[in-house]
Parts: structure tokens; sequence; C-alpha cells
């Protein structure tokens, strides 16, 4: 064997002799990280319990949107905190994981105005439960939204919007006026009981006598019955 060929022999066991010398990295474990949960209200104005109970008094109130942070949970409740420190327990049922977008207008007549205060220039006339897209909200109680059916955007007081459609009924009210008929009217017309009246006399002429007016039928005629022969009125000849 030549000197090079024992040279390559001898690298090769001093390499996997070094290998098997080398010491397997050491694992380190580290805690697991606990990721925050976080919520959103999905209630136009929530109140935050003092206990996972309906009945329990009122601990803070939160808005429609609201970023709350999940702190505890018992079944369907949960103990959130706002972000400026807010806490109280909160069904699931007014909590979403998204912010809430589409909302309807609650009543018919109400003005979209140009900045959120009510002495500000109106846009349009809205409609009950015309569908509306909110945009953002400010901790006066006004939303910017825009409106699905007519495409404008602008301000809306938040006690006029809702988050579902709202039940309308339509009430018909009787117009009033020389013009409008009442309800006896109508029915004696469906009814037929009324007769015409005469018309009036003209001013300065007599109205005829009522035999004069109404003359009676003349009675029909009559052929008389033939007259009975009496016994012994004619003798034969």
């Amino acid at each position: 064997m030549g000197g090079f060929a024992r040279l390559l022999m001898l690298i090769s066991l001093v390499l996997g002799l070094w290998g098997c010398a080398t010491p397997e990295p050491v694992k380190v474990e580290t805690a697991p990280v606990e990721r925050a949960t976080f919520f959103y209200v999905g209630a136009m104005e929530l109140p935050l319990k003092s206990a996972p109970e309906p009945g329990s008094s009122t601990a803070a109130t939160v808005t429609l949107n609201e970023r709350v942070q999940q702190v505890e949970r018992r079944g369907s409740w949960f103990l959130v905190r706002s972000e400026d420190g807010r806490q109280g327990w909160a069904n699931d049922r007014d909590l979403d994981l998204r912010p809430v977008s589409d909302l309807y207008v609650r009543r018919w007549g109400v003005s979209l105005r140009s900045e959120p205060q009510g002495s500000s220039k109106s846009l349009a006339r809205l409609r009950t439960n015309d569908q509306v897209t909110l945009v953002e909200k400010n901790p006066q109680g006004w939303a910017k939204i825009t409106v699905a059916r007519t495409g404008n955007t602008g301000w809306l007081e938040l006690k006029d919007l809702s988050l579902n459609k709202v039940a309308v009924r339509r009430v018909i009210r009787a117009k009033s006026g020389a013009g409008a008929a009442a309800p006896e009217a109508e029915e004696t017309v469906e009814s037929g009981a009324t007769t015409p009246e005469a018309p009036p006399a003209s001013p300065g002429v007599l109205a005829p006598k009522a035999a004069e007016a109404a003359p009676p039928p003349a009675k029909p005629a009559t052929t008389p019955a033939p007259r009975k022969a009496k016994p012994g009125m004619f003798e034969p000849l």
C-alpha cells in the first residue's frame, strides 16, 4: 500500500472519531406562551355584570365594537376587561370575534348629517330598515355610516341604529275633509236602502197638491153582464 493511501485512511479514521466525540445539542424546554383572547362588543350598549348571572348588578358599561380582553371563563360567561380598565362579566351571545359592520335604521325620517351634531347639514332622509355600513363611531354616541340604498356617507346617532331589522306596523288613517266619506255613508251605499228625493220647487212656483201631483189611476172598463130573463116574462106566440 502506498504512502498516499495510508494518509487517506488515517484522515478518514480521525474524522470518524471526531464525529463520534461531538456532543449532541442540548434541548431547552420553554414554557408555552399564553396568547390573550380578544372580543368585540356585539350590542349597541352592553352592561357588564358583577357576577356571571343575569340578575347581578352592573359593574361597567361598554358599547358597540369596543375591544375587550378575556380574563376568565365560566361556561357561557366571560370576565372581560376593556382597554381603559372597565371590567365585568358578559354572556357569549353579546360578544363577537369581529367588529360589527352591518346595521339598520330604526325609524323613518331621521336625517343623515354631514357632521356628528344635530345642527349640521342634512344629507338625506332615511327610511326604516335602511341597511347601512358602519365606518366609525365616536365617544359622543354618533356613528359614521354609508347608506346602501343611496350611497351617501354621513353621521347618525347610535340610538337610531339597530343590529337587526325592526318590525313595522302600518296604520291607515282616515282622511279628513269634505271629500272624505264617513264609514256610515259607505255602509248605507252598500245596503241600497236610500231612495231618490224629489227636486225642490223653484222660488215663486206653488207646489202641486198631492192629488194633482199624482192623480189616481183610472179604473179598467168592465163589460156589463147579460141580463137574465125572469120566468114567464116572454110568452110563446
